[in-house]
């Protein structure tokens, strides 16, 4: 045995007053402990190069201190997947990630990269770049799907807050996310894609929250109707009540963010879905192309001879007012409006 490994036996040979097969066996059972929790001796040994903790190291000391605790994983599974939708606080985004430390992607990147290696949470970070787009793309790999989801939101509202940049897409796959990434400068609000991809379900929450009683009533008053409610603005429900036809356009161009003249006439399409998803002012809307020109069928549940006039004047009036050509037509429990230009 060479001089260097004498040496590291040393304490052991004193504790048995030289006798190094007794030593040898005490070394052995120090080494079976140190390796208790980890895959490999070079795991074992990284848990105390470099005066630093790795895991399991680590996690029994957050665990001691009382800044962590176990959960199972089907309960953490739970929380991640029934809290989906909802954006996290800025307050856990910046307790994971360190605004005053992190400075750029790459020291993002590096902390996460670190942290899972040293709570053992077996996720990969990367970067790369779509040359076509000129997009950076960061990729999220492997570990448990719902810590990955996790840990892609709020490192997504951290990009959003800290280094403006917006997520314009998120690609998830059964071992990886990734997330495409857009400039956007915003002080205070959370950028639209993040929202839009990670937070579909917060402001809903949030007013729920707000006014449970009303929303948990109403919520209940649709479900009991099966959702045969219509829901309409007091405005243009006084207007239906004093015998009129109301004005809708505010709707669709708040909806567009432009003039209703300048909503071109597939886009008006979708907005009337939404409107009818919104108000159940009609049960379902199709669009077609038939012989060059364009088709929007309404299909209704309205029987009284008195209303379905009134809701062929209410679509009338908007595509009237939006500039385009087109013939009416009902049959049953059908409104048919066929347009002269194809979409």
């Amino acid at each position: 045995m060479e001089d260097e490994y004498i040496q590291k036996l040393q304490p052991f040979l004193d504790k048995n007053n030289g006798n190094l097969s007794a030593a040898i066996r005490d070394a052995i059972e120090l080494a079976d402990a140190a390796l208790q929790g980890h895959q490999s001796i070079e795991d074992a040994l990284e848990c105390f190069t470099e005066g630093s903790m790795k895991y399991p190291a680590i996690r029994n000391g957050l665990i001691e201190s009382g800044e962590c605790i176990l959960i199972s994983q089907l309960s953490f599974r739970w929380l991640i997947e029934n809290t989906d939708g909802i954006l996290v606080a800025d307050e856990l985004v910046s307790e994971l990630f360190n605004p005053y430390k992190i400075k750029n992607i790459s020291d993002l990147l590096d902390y996460l990269n670190r942290r899972s290696r040293n709570l053992g949470w077996g996720i990969e970070a990367s970067i790369s770049n779509w040359e076509e787009e000129n997009t950076d793309i960061i990729v999220l790999e492997h570990g448990d799907p719902n810590l990955r989801a996790f840990l892609a939101e709020i490192l997504s509202m951290f990009l959003g807050r800290y280094l403006n940049l917006d997520v314009s897409f998120v690609h998830r796959k059964s071992n990886s996310i990734r997330i495409f990434l857009t400039e956007y400068r915003s002080d205070t609000e959370v950028p639209p894609g993040t929202r839009k991809n990670f937070g579909i379900l917060d402001y809903t929450f949030k007013e729920i929250k707000s006014r449970p009683d009303f929303w948990t009533s109403l919520v209940e008053r649709y479900r009991l109707h099966r959702y045969e409610r219509v829901n309409l603005n007091k405005d243009v429900f006084e207007v239906f009540l004093s015998g009129g036809v109301p004005d809708i356009t505010s709707f669709f161009e708040a909806s567009a963010g432009k003039s209703i003249r300048e909503i071109p006439l597939c886009e008006l399409f979708v907005i009337c879905k939404k409107l009818i998803s919104t108000t159940q002012l009609a049960s379902d809307i199709e669009r077609t192309i038939e012989g060059g020109k364009t088709h929007l069928k309404i299909r209704h549940q309205f029987s009284d001879e008195k209303v379905i006039p009134k809701l062929v004047e209410l679509f009338s009036k908007l595509f009237r007012t939006a500039g385009y050509m087109f013939e009416v037509k009902t049959v049953s429990n059908l409104i048919i409006f066929e347009f002269a230009e194809a979409c």
